[in-house]
């Protein structure tokens, strides 16, 4: 079988959420699993550049020991006159459900990002800015491709019915290179979420799959994402 060499990198942190973008109002609910465009944004936050999906083919493994909701004071602002100043009815309390405990594997296949994770430019995070992980470990991985494998929480592009998940509709990545200026999102793309809080794995048949050569079990496979065209 074909092989891609690839970085598989390990992460923990406290806390994670992935903003649901159909959610505005009440309480926030979370994506199951990082969307692409978000592990994008930490590359480029963890290389100090722009990192385009043309630079690197991106899978991944998200796991955490709970998900519960968190309760965070909000400040209110009220806008009169071009002036923004406090709201009369003073702060608010915003309700959201976060993963607790988060454990990120990552994999990417351009080699050329070893030394960004071995001495990141910015502090990598699964989320919102104060969801902070650190770098556990850094190491070179043979991926070899396989027809079909056992698969744990992840985002795939094809409806499989045996395992818990969610539907969900993210953008691919946002383009953010005109300074000032709004990001733009690229191609949305729909996948299914399979849910964090599990440790089983799920056994599959689909393109794209890859068994690590660091993973003990041979049945084991990642799925390593192909980036959709606009």
């Amino acid at each position: 079988m074909p092989s891609i060499a690839a970085l598989h990198i390990q992460m923990e942190g406290f806390t994670a959420f992935f903003k649901h973008p159909l959610t505005i109002t009440g309480t926030q609910i979370s994506l199951p699993c990082p969307p692409y465009s978000t592990l994008l944004g930490m590359l480029s936050a963890v290389a100090g550049r722009i990192i385009s999906p043309s630079e690197t083919r991106i899978g991944f493994e998200f796991h955490c020991s709970s998900r519960d909701i968190e309760i965070e004071k909000t400040d209110r602002l009220s806008l009169s006159k071009g002036i923004l100043s406090p709201h009369r009815e003073g702060s608010g309390v915003l309700k959201r459900y976060v993963y607790f405990r988060p454990e990120l594997d990552l994999y990417v296949t351009n080699l050329e990002l070893e030394q960004t994770f071995r001495s990141p430019v910015s502090t990598p995070s699964l989320g919102r800015s104060q969801d902070i992980v650190w770098i556990k470990n850094v190491e070179r991985v043979e991926l070899i491709e396989t027809s079909s494998g056992k698969i744990g929480p992840t985002l795939i592009p094809e409806i499989k019915m045996n395992s818990p998940s969610l539907l969900v509709r993210c953008p691919e990545w946002f383009e953010n290179e005109v300074e000032g200026r709004t990001r733009i999102a690229g191609p949305f793309g729909f996948y299914q979420g399979l849910m964090p809080t599990t440790r089983e794995r799920f056994l599959v048949s689909m393109s794209n799959l890859y068994h690590p050569s660091n993973m003990k079990e041979p049945y084991d496979a990642i799925y390593l994402h192909k980036w959709l065209q606009k």
